[in-house]
């Protein structure tokens, strides 16, 4: 599962920077094409200032004085970038540019001491380039008709590759120190811009399973069809648990005439065939069948009542109470085993004792129902925080962890083929203690049998178990 959050600054960033680079390396470009025709005029400049120097120092009639060539001394700087600093006098790159005045003899008139007195050139007019002493040099020639004569310039590739270089740099810095303060930028723009879905989340979060209210809170524009279709799945899903529940309660009360009037019958028929033996099995096995679906009518009856119930009169009751009269209404079905209870009569909770005596009466009458008789059955409470657990601990076959899984489900009976049970037991009780604020679940006991455990708020400090 990915995150549109993340994915949106990812992409926001790879963006970012992939636009940045690509300007920069465009830009890159553009300067080196800008710095070579720069340099490249310069050199044009520098021949034509020299010639026009060397035809007013050497006129043409005392050229055949310079038995020997002039040289320019060029003195090295320790500088040798542009970032270090040099005396005015002795720049840094002045030993990188070099130049050579020839006659139309071809012999060396002027030269700079940084180059040698070989011809950097063939003497064809333009731009060249040549390898001198380890380096590449950029060489302009040109000829001058005027005074016969060659003047020859020449520059370091390296001065024009370390200010495309420096270029570069500086291109590059810039946005390395311009991303960081971009991530957080696109990180308070997508979370400002995902404030909605995440409030939306939250709302959806911390709804009860049974509010189906529409939803009405704001939103932007493009999340509207998002709230209508959950307005609508909401709508639809009232609507069908609303036809649900009217259908159990009208279907209870529609069979609770017919089974008093088959009750009835099977009563006269009892009176009537009672010499009968063989009659007595199939009017047995009647009244076992009326039993059992006037116990499921009475489930779903009480079905339709609890979810009826959006919220209920909470008062603060004792929990040794609650379990005293719940046990004291299965008499006598609770005699045929033995109880130990354990509960102290200072844990107080906040309850209905109606709806919660119906809890522990259906998890009592369980645990004797699936319990051999004469075994013993555990009832004990526990302070655990701000909460009070009431376990119901019996000796029974207990259940599998598949079972244990779906045992709070409707209508789910753990087994098909034993027992009047109509699978809505469990989850009554379950949903009678979500109202409550409280929660139901189960568990295998060690060394056999199931272990039914009910947390409720506490209604008042409890005492401390010794």
């Amino acid at each position: 599962m990915y995150s549109l959050r993340l994915l949106l600054t990812a992409l926001m960033l790879l963006g970012t920077v992939l636009s940045v680079g690509i300007s920069s390396w465009f830009s890159t470009q553009d300067a080196r094409h800008q710095i070579e025709e720069l340099f490249d005029a310069q050199m044009v400049q520098t021949a034509k200032l020299l010639g026009l120097f060397y035809h007013y120092e050497v006129p043409q009639e005392h050229e055949a004085a310079l038995l020997k060539p002039r040289v320019l001394q060029v003195p090295t700087s320790g500088a040798e970038s542009f970032t270090e600093q040099a005396d005015a006098l002795k720049l840094a790159y002045e030993h990188k540019l070099a130049f050579q005045i020839w006659s139309r003899d071809k012999r060396v008139l002027f030269l700079s001491d940084n180059i040698g007195a070989e011809p950097l050139t063939e003497f064809t007019q333009g731009y060249h380039r040549r390898s001198y002493g380890g380096e590449l040099w950029h060489v302009f020639s040109y000829y001058s008709p005027e005074d016969s004569i060659w003047i020859i310039t020449a520059q370091q590739d390296e001065v024009r590759q370390e200010l495309v270089s420096q270029i570069m740099h500086n291109a590059l810095v810039v946005p390395a120190l311009v991303v960081p303060f971009m991530l957080l930028i696109i990180s308070l723009i997508s979370y400002w811009l995902f404030r909605p879905i995440s409030r939306l989340e939250k709302i959806l979060s911390a709804r009860s399973a049974r509010d189906l209210t529409p939803l009405t809170l704001p939103l932007p524009r493009e999340l509207m069809p998002v709230r209508a279709a959950l307005n609508l799945y909401i709508g639809s899903i009232a609507r069908f648990l609303e036809r649900e529940r009217r259908f159990s309660a009208d279907a209870a009360h529609e069979f609770k005439t017919p089974l008093s009037v088959i009750k009835l019958h099977q009563d006269g028929l009892r009176e009537m065939l009672a010499d009968m033996p063989q009659a007595k099995v199939h009017l047995n096995a009647i009244d076992a069948g009326v039993e059992r679906l006037s116990h499921t009518l009475e489930q779903l009856l009480l079905l339709a009542r609890v979810d009826s119930l959006d919220e209920l009169h909470l008062e603060p009751c004792s929990v040794l109470n609650l379990v005293e009269d719940s046990l004291n209404q299965l008499m006598p079905l609770i005699a045929d085993y033995e109880w130990q209870i354990e509960v102290d009569p200072g844990f107080i909770i906040q309850a209905e004792p109606f709806y919660l005596e119906l809890v522990f009466k259906n998890l009592l009458e369980n645990a004797c129902k699936y319990s051999p008789q004469a075994s013993l059955i555990e009832v004990s409470a526990h302070r655990i925080g701000k909460e009070v657990e009431i376990r119901i601990a019996d000796r029974g076959e207990g259940m599998t962890s598949e079972q244990l899984a779906n045992a709070v489900e409707r209508f789910y009976r753990v087994n098909e083929n034993q027992g009047n049970g109509s699978g809505l037991g469990l989850s009554i009780c379950s949903h009678i203690l979500e109202l409550h604020g409280g929660r139901l679940s189960l568990a295998q006991r060690s060394g056999g049998g199931l272990i039914v455990s009910l947390r409720l708020p506490a209604a008042l400090p409890l005492t401390l178990e010794s």
